[in-house]
């Protein structure tokens, strides 16, 4: 499909856009105005009436489309491949957004049809006013995603919200990058059914929704999927970027500050990175067999390509209640049923797996009663176990009830970035990242996922993943120190981690 060319324009020097940070009840109409003329800017309109979404069935697959749409713009494919979880219900593809926001710190750059502006202000009070400002009334008969703001949300946009020492190394990417998307291919894996969706965005009217959803529907029948990749894709040689030696260094310093009383646990990571200059959708095809994960993304974006086989959810939201179910505790898998079935025992009964379980727990729901309404916070599950390709997990479930004058929005700002991928306390724990890791996370560590324009949200923690960019290729692993840790053990399990995702592409890794 064509599409249009993105011109620079100046950026609006002091633009508020939506003024400040109070909850979204009481943001008022004045703003809606300015957003709606900085759209105009960029060439958007905006619904002027109640948008009615078109949906028919499909005989295709999201997964089967995403490959039929690899030549468009920013092609992004939620993706449940596994067959063993409840959680992941549902898969979505889209590509070609009306709209693409990506921002650095409080710099945020909108892209429309007509060109991009430049802005300053906080980037989620901005997506949060977009996602109002496009809202779709919620469709009892659809998947909970008919169209909206999917992407990556990066483990440095935490750094608007929570201060911590910039020491680092910044590489640029961007903290946030979502596009805006009129429409949709679902699948529901529960029911088998599958939909093709369109609401017409950004104008939003009917008309506008049919004519797309048609030319999707003989757009996806008329183009001819590629061949699916065989054998094992080119090799790469990862290599993490400190070393095993310097990672049990920085797991002894990171015992130190639980010994000093600072932090009672942290999550410390390294990455493995090699130079790949090939095509990422044949690393997706092996990735997606190898380990099958309720929350895959394939996220083909201006900047970068995320691949990703995350076994975790950070949040869920569907208008009223709100689920986490943080991964703390960590196994490989055995090379026999016997072995396999003794490891996830030992897992299951591991004190120290528990108690690092507990305490993120306990984190999380610190964080969701910032936002929730008082007496509905409840754990439902607590230490579930989960087996997954190449490791086990100890899994909790937490929910709870938002609070009715807030938003998914604020729901993210709120948890961000989930407990289990920084440590207890929170701000210091990443503080001590911050110190022990030489490279900014970026995207690692982050969330990936959905916010509808229903205002329903979905997200995963963004591990297990593949970064490509600048012809080079990363994943990032890491595990959680406390008080017991075993440096060795500790880095070991980070490649467990890592395992099944390096298999699958078929890397080889020269550890130093």
């Amino acid at each position: 499909m064509a599409t249009s060319q993105v011109r620079t324009r100046r950026p609006h020097a002091g633009a508020s856009v939506v003024g400040n940070a109070a909850p979204a009840a009481q943001r008022g109409a004045a703003q809606d105005d300015e957003l709606d003329q900085l759209l105009a800017s960029i060439g958007l309109m905006f619904p002027t009436g109640v948008v009615s979404p078109v949906a028919g069935p499909v005989s295709l697959s999201p997964y089967q489309a995403a490959a039929r749409l690899l030549d468009w713009r920013q092609l992004v494919l939620l993706d449940h491949s596994s067959s063993g979880t409840t959680t992941g219900r549902y898969s979505y593809v889209s590509a070609d957004p009306f709209l693409v926001l990506r921002s650095r710190s409080r710099r945020c750059e909108l892209a429309g049809p007509d060109g991009s502006v430049t802005i300053a202000t906080d980037p989620l009070i901005l997506l949060d006013r977009l996602l109002q400002r496009y809202a779709v009334p919620r469709q009892p008969e659809l998947p909970a995603l008919v169209g909206g703001a999917i992407g990556y949300f990066g483990y440095d946009l935490g750094r608007l919200f929570e201060r911590w020492p910039a020491i680092a190394s910044d590489e640029g990417v961007p903290d946030l990058h979502v596009g805006f998307y009129d429409w949709v291919l679902a699948a529901d894996h529960h029911t088998g059914q599958q939909w093709l969706i369109s609401t017409g965005l950004p104008r939003g009217s009917e008309p506008d929704a049919r004519a797309r959803w048609h030319e999707l529907q003989a757009c996806l029948v008329q183009t001819r999927p590629p061949p699916p990749a065989n054998g094992t894709p080119a090799k790469v040689r990862l290599r993490s970027n400190v070393g095993r030696d310097t990672h049990l260094a920085k797991v002894r310093r990171a015992k130190e500050y639980i010994a000093a009383g600072d932090i009672y646990q942290v999550n410390l990571s390294h990455r493995l990175e090699g130079e790949w200059a090939g095509p990422c959708w044949p690393l997706y095809e092996h990735l997606r067999a190898a380990s099958p994960v309720p929350y895959g993304a394939y996220l083909a974006l201006d900047d970068c390509t995320v691949l990703s086989a995350s076994p975790e959810r950070f949040l869920r939201f569907d208008g009223r209640n709100v689920e986490t179910r943080p991964i703390k505790g960590t196994l490989p898998r055995g090379t026999t049923a016997s072995q396999d079935h003794a490891l996830s025992l030992q897992l299951a009964r591991s004190g120290k797996d528990r108690a690092e379980n507990l305490m993120i727990v306990d984190l999380l729901r610190n964080d969701l009663g910032k936002v929730c309404q008082v007496g509905t916070i409840q754990v439902p599950e607590l230490f579930g176990l989960e087996g997954y390709a190449s490791v086990w997990h100890l899994v909790s479930t937490v929910r709870g009830t938002l609070r009715s004058d807030l938003t998914a929005v604020d729901l993210l700002r709120a948890c961000f970035p989930g407990g289990s991928v920084t440590g207890c306390p929170k701000i210091r724990a990443m503080e001590i990242i911050e110190e022990l890791e030489p490279v900014r996370r970026g995207v690692y560590c982050g969330a990936i996922g959905y916010l509808s324009f229903t205002g329903d949200m979905d997200t995963s923690i963004t591990i297990r993943t593949l970064v490509a960019r600048d012809r080079r290729i990363y994943l990032q692993v890491g595990g959680a120190v406390v008080a017991d840790s075993d440096p060795q053990a500790e880095y070991l399990e980070t490649l467990a981690k890592g395992q099944a995702v390096v298999r699958a592409i078929g890397a080889g890794l020269d550890e130093w």
